[in-house]
């Protein structure tokens, strides 16, 4: 059955609505008889709780928010422990539970899940999509959440995003502008996550306004797979004079295989890394970086969420970060 009820739990355990009612909250003692009545009926039914209504009529005696993290790699990485940290900081200073679901997968079966379980009030969402089916549920469900990212359509939705395209105009520039004319990007090998969508577009666009040749290869989120790409990329192109690392763990490796092939760091190849990684140890010089600043994009989504759960629309509703390009010591005008 379609959209049940508690009229329709009701109806079926032969009990009025508030009895069904007191009996999901514990508020007042039900006889065992006529709780088993009803536990079958919903049983039957297929009835799932609203975890909000739920929650107002409990009076939020359950007071968690749900940070749903799907893991790009088994483990968890230095700048995801970033977003994890600083968001649990918020959530856990206004007094609520803070919840971390991490899952190697997109299965939206997770979320729904942990949302039937009514323990979190609302959701903030991460990896989010371009068309995210997480959306449209929790949207058809009316419970609260937040995103961490954009999809394609976001009129009505609540984020917070990095503005990485400003990011990535700014660091290709600055390449461009020191005299590399082929500039490489190891990215995400992902068509679907917005953020993934956005700094790929974004780096063949700006390659594009500075007359420069985009190199395009995929990287997956370790040191091993940076470390492959980069090998492949010199190895098959060896005219690329700046290559921009979408990840740190891959950062490392890439410079890694740098290294090994013989090119020195900036003086043969320049390396642009996003976020802080291991490759100030390996390079002992201080890398160029674009920050998306984690820190700062984490606590804002927590503190909309927050204003969600009290019952405030956020002002503004919809955020960009911008992101700090650093240029370090890794980068110098080309040798050839």
């Amino acid at each position: 059955m379609a959209n049940v009820t508690i009229a329709d739990v009701a109806a079926r355990a032969r009990v009025s609505k508030s009895t069904v009612s007191h009996a999901l909250s514990g508020k007042r003692p039900i006889s065992a008889a006529t709780r088993q009545r009803i536990e079958q009926a919903i049983i039957e039914l297929g009835y799932r709780p609203d975890p909000v209504a739920q929650s107002l009529a409990t009076r939020t005696r359950h007071r968690g928010v749900g940070f749903v993290f799907p893991l790009l790699a088994p483990q968890v990485a230095e700048l995801e422990v970033r977003f994890i940290a600083s968001a649990a900081d918020v959530i856990n200073s206004a007094g609520y539970a803070f919840m971390l679901m991490t899952h190697l997968d997109d299965n939206i079966g997770h979320l729904e899940e942990f949302a039937a379980s009514g323990l979190a009030q609302g959701f903030i969402l991460m990896q989010v999509q371009m068309q995210d089916p997480r959306v449209a549920y929790l949207q058809a469900r009316r419970i609260p959440f937040v995103l961490i990212g954009r999809c394609a359509e976001n009129a009505g939705l609540t984020y917070v995003d990095s503005n990485i395209e400003l990011g990535m105009q700014r660091c290709v520039a600055r390449l461009a502008g020191l005299g590399h004319r082929r500039i490489a990007f190891l990215h995400q090998d992902d068509h679907l996550t917005g953020f993934a969508v956005r700094v790929l577009d974004a780096f063949q666009r700006s390659c594009g306004e500075w007359g420069v040749a985009a190199v395009c290869a995929p990287c997956a989120l370790n040191l091993a797979s940076g470390a492959e790409a980069m090998g492949a990329l010199l190895d098959t192109d060896p005219e690329v004079t700046a290559v921009i690392v979408w990840n740190d763990r891959a950062a490392a490796g890439a410079g890694e295989a740098a290294l090994a092939r013989g090119r020195r760091v900036p003086q043969d190849l320049s390396l642009v890394c996003f976020n802080y990684s291991s490759l100030p140890r390996l390079l002992s010089l201080q890398p160029a970086v674009i920050d998306i600043q984690a820190e700062t994009i984490a606590a804002t989504a927590a503190r909309m969420m927050l204003s969600l759960l009290e019952g405030v629309i956020p002002e503004p509703a919809q955020t960009l970060v911008e992101p700090l390009f650093s240029e370090g010591q890794s980068i110098a005008p080309p040798a050839f």
